[in-house]
C-alpha cells in the first residue's frame, strides 16, 4: 500500500512538472518579411487600373440602359427575361447560349456551352453573374477585363485588359 502512495506521488509530481512548462512564444507571421517596394507599386498600378475601368463600365452600362445594375464584385448586369426555373447556384449544370462582344461591338464568340457552376469553366464574372440567374432567364452582364481575362487576355481571341459584353440564355 505504501508503494502504491509513493507510485501516486511521484507520478503526480511528474505531471505538475511537466504541466508547468511555458510555450515558447510565436513569431508573428509577418515578421521578417520586408516590404517590396515593385509590389507595392504593381499594386497601386492595378487598384488604379481598375478604377478607371470601373468609371467606364459604369458610364458605358448606364448609357445603354438605365436599369442595369452593378453587383457586388464589380460587374453590370441585367435580366432581359425572367425564367421560371430553379435558381442557378453552386454545382448546378446548366446549358447556356452565349454571345461574348467587346465594349465596341465587335463580336468574339457566339456557342452553346454546357457547364457546371463551380467548376470555373468559364471567366469569373460570368460565373458569378450566372450565380443571379434562374434556368430560363435571359440576361445581359458587362464583366471588367479584371473579372474576365485579366491583363493576359485568352489570346488570339480576347485580347488582354478586354472587358466583355456576356448575352446569355439559360435553357431549362
Amino acid at each position: 500500500m505504501r508503494k502504491i502512495k509513493q507510485t501516486a506521488i511521484l507520478l503526480l509530481f511528474c505531471i505538475l512538472i511537466l504541466s508547468c512548462n511555458r510555450q515558447r512564444p510565436q513569431l508573428p507571421s509577418n515578421k521578417g518579411n520586408e516590404t517590396d517596394s515593385n509590389t507595392v507599386s504593381l499594386l497601386t498600378i492595378n487598384q488604379n487600373l481598375t478604377k478607371k475601368e470601373d468609371v467606364i463600365l459604369k458610364k458605358f452600362a448606364l448609357q445603354k440602359d438605365k436599369t442595369f445594375k452593378r453587383s457586388e464584385i464589380g460587374f453590370w448586369y441585367k435580366i432581359d427575361q425572367s425564367g421560371r426555373g430553379v435558381a442557378i447556384k453552386d454545382s448546378t449544370s446548366c446549358k447556356i447560349s452565349c454571345q461574348v462582344s467587346t465594349l465596341n461591338g465587335k463580336v468574339l464568340q457566339n456557342e452553346i456551352k454546357k457547364l457546371v457552376i463551380g467548376k470555373k469553366l468559364v471567366a469569373t464574372g460570368l460565373e458569378e453573374g450566372l450565380k443571379l440567374c434562374r434556368k430560363g432567364d435571359n440576361a445581359i452582364f458587362i464583366i471588367p477585363w479584371y473579372l474576365a481575362y485579366g491583363m493576359k487576355g485568352n489570346e488570339p481571341l480576347i485580347p488582354p485588359y478586354t472587358s466583355l459584353i456576356y448575352k446569355i440564355k439559360v435553357y431549362n
